[in-house]
């Protein structure tokens, strides 16, 4: 598999290369926590986005926990 070629600029890599030293990983290691990271938020807000648009009743997260007995 090909992969594309990541451009930054040196600020950005300088601080990509301070995170990675300091977990104690490869940069390309950290890279792809990020883009994983990335690629499950915007699947979240997809899913999300599309829940909104069908306009269906909801209920706020504390309604459900009241409804579950499980009251904080």
């Amino acid at each position: 598999m090909s992969m594309p070629t990541l451009i930054m600029d040196h600020e950005v890599e300088s601080h990509l290369r301070k995170i990675a030293e300091a977990l104690d990983k490869p940069v390309a290691e950290c890279l792809r926590d990020a883009v994983m990271q990335y690629v499950e938020d915007r699947q979240d807000y997809l899913i999300a986005a599309r829940a909104l648009a069908r306009e269906e009743p909801s209920i706020t997260l504390d309604e459900l926990e009241q409804r579950l007995g499980l009251g904080r």
